[in-house]
Parts: structure tokens; C-alpha cells; sequence
């Protein structure tokens, strides 16, 4: 069974947004030279980023390429896809934002940038030197007149 027999909708409705669920990814029309293998790299909503080798599958109409990673479901994720070559990258494809799912499936379609990377960071950064910012709350302590005034206010 391919992936792309599965039913997205029927899986997509057991899990809820934030689960962790396995994604079956597929790469379709490269092909490698010996000593060639292919990654797909992730990065998730944090800069976090995660590299997977992908394995060869062969059959008598095509040759496809796959992996099986953990994602938070719903989440934001970016990826694409690496040739390497002795340790280093001979080719990648181009960098995509999706929400993860069940199922990544792309053709192969190598980068014309030459130096295409993942984001690692997307946070803002605050300037060195700078002191963290402090989040300061306007509620009364629990200790204060009033507190039981409150709690009967959301009872009621």
C-alpha cells in the first residue's frame, strides 16, 4: 500500500492538534550516484532542527525514498531535503513550511540558491548585554483583601 492510498481524512480525525504522530515522509525522482545518500531535515516550531536518513525503496516502476518521523501534530514545521556526498552536501531541494500531518510526499526538485538552510531560530532575539524582560501581573495576591470576593465572583 503507497502513501498515497492513505486517507488523510479518517487519520486526521483520531488525533488531536499537538499529539505526537508518526509521518511517513516520501521523496520521489532523484536519483544518487554511488556513495550518495539523502536526509530530510526538519525544523519545528522552536528552531529546533532534526536531520533523518532516508531509505532506498526500489520497485519495478520507480525508484522512492522514505523515512518515518515523530512530529507534533497541526504544528508548524519546516523541511527539505539533502544529497550528500563524503560529508558534504552536493545538492538540496528548497526549504517549505507545512502543518505537520501524516504524510510529507514530494517530488524532487533541487535548489537553484546556493546556500538554501533551515531556519534554526525563529524567536525574536533580544540585543546581548540587554536584561531579560520581567512580565509583571496586575491580580492581587492570593493574600490580599478581596480574594474571597474573586473566587465567589466565579462560583457565581
Amino acid at each position: 500500500m503507497g502513501l498515497s492510498t492513505i486517507n488523510p481524512l479518517f487519520l486526521d480525525s483520531t488525533k488531536p492538534i499537538g499529539d505526537k504522530v508518526v509521518t511517513n515522509v516520501e521523496l520521489l525522482g532523484l536519483t544518487l550516484e554511488p556513495g550518495d545518500s539523502v536526509y530530510f531535515e526538519v525544523s519545528d516550531h522552536y528552531g529546533f532542527v532534526q536531520r533523518f536518513v532516508m531509505q532506498k525503496i526500489e520497485t519495478k516502476k520507480s525508484i522512492r525514498f522514505n523515512a518515518e518521523v515523530w512530529l507534533k501534530y497541526q504544528h508548524q514545521i519546516q523541511y527539505r531535503f539533502s544529497v550528500v556526498s563524503e560529508g558534504k552536501e552536493r545538492m538540496t531541494s528548497a526549504s517549505k513550511e507545512i502543518l505537520a500531518g501524516h504524510v510529507i510526499s514530494e517530488k524532487w526538485e533541487p535548489c537553484t540558491d546556493p546556500t538554501p538552510k533551515i531556519k534554526k531560530d525563529r524567536r525574536p532575539q533580544r540585543p546581548s548585554g540587554a536584561p531579560p524582560e520581567i512580565k509583571k501581573t496586575t491580580g492581587k495576591l492570593l493574600n490580599e483583601p478581596g480574594f474571597f470576593d474573586q473566587l465567589k465572583a466565579l462560583f457565581d
